[in-house]
């Protein structure tokens, strides 16, 4: 059986400006980004999934042109594959609790935290390609989760990834959530921190597909930490999927997306409800508006 590896882009820049590079990094497919301050600069290693169809020259170009855009020359980029198992392990040199909200902190297994009664800790071991709490779209989730959970709420969980947002709306009290990936890997993982974490399989199931597998299940929220290319032909039908007065949380954007896109989301029949911002990126919080 052959390891998985990734692709990785290695380069240095200002420190200034390694948060914008970042997220244009994100925004051209990267699942995992590693960064080391040493002084005024910040040396990044950018991943991306090794597939026979990902251009990876053509991310790189992107990369080049958005430092001409910051005036900054185009520095080396050494390119170079990583197995899994070695980005893991050296991953644990990064890896520390996150406090998204004041009462929702995510942290690997090797370092125990101490929660207050009324806080919930939600325990994810770090794997290439899903969240760890530590991107700023998924703090601008969890943010929002915390904010607008209803007790007692029917969630979907659209494009799961580690299953994170799952574990912290169970946790947070609702009555069930339904948890869909497309990618199998994802599902896998999902499942894995579920258990991790003592979630029962009546509260939170977690299937492999998209809204195909969800059914005519309504919902009082949805969560949808995507980007946004592949949010817009879904706004209509996750419409459909609110109840009366139901929520979506969409993270996963740039901020320079957010008029686009919520228009793109008033065009489905949603209201917009707030906007949530956190360093590149947002989170828009939808109403049905029926």
């Amino acid at each position: 059986m052959n390891k998985q590896t990734w692709q990785c882009l290695r380069l240095e820049v200002p420190s200034a400006c390694s948060e914008e590079l970042g997220a244009r990094a994100y925004a051209l497919g990267s699942c995992g980004l590693q960064a080391e301050e040493t002084g005024e600069r910040t040396r990044l290693s950018i991943y991306f999934a090794t597939e026979p169809d990902f251009d990876l020259a053509m991310v790189r170009r992107e990369l080049e042109l958005a430092l001409a855009a910051l005036d900054l020359a185009p520095p080396l980029i050494e390119v170079d594959r990583v197995e899994a198992e070695d980005w893991e392990e050296d991953w644990r040199r990064f890896f520390r609790p996150v406090w998204a909200t004041p009462r929702i902190v995510v942290h690997p297994s090797w370092i125990p935290v101490e929660t207050k009664e009324d806080q919930v800790a939600i325990v994810i071991d770090p794997k290439m390609a899903f969240g760890t709490g530590g991107h700023e779209s998924t703090q601008l989730c969890l943010q929002a989760l915390d904010r607008f959970l209803s007790p007692q709420a029917r969630c979907l969980d659209l494009g799961t990834g580690s299953g994170i947002l799952s574990i912290a709306a169970a946790l947070l009290g609702a009555e069930s959530v339904l948890a869909v990936d497309v990618d199998e890997v994802a599902v896998v993982n999902a499942r894995e921190n579920l258990a991790r974490n003592a979630i029962a399989e009546q509260c939170v199931e977690v299937r492999t597909g998209s809204l195909e597998v969800v059914g005519e299940a309504s919902f009082d929220l949805i969560l949808a930490n995507i980007q946004s290319h592949i949010l817009r032909p879904l706004l209509t039908p996750i419409d459909r999927l609110l109840k009366p007065v139901g929520l979506v949380l969409f993270s996963g954007l740039l901020v320079r997306e957010g008029a686009d896109f919520c228009g793109w989301v008033e065009d489905a029949g949603l209201q917009i409800e707030t906007t949530m911002e956190k360093g590149e990126w947002i989170c828009v919080v939808a109403r049905n508006a029926r």
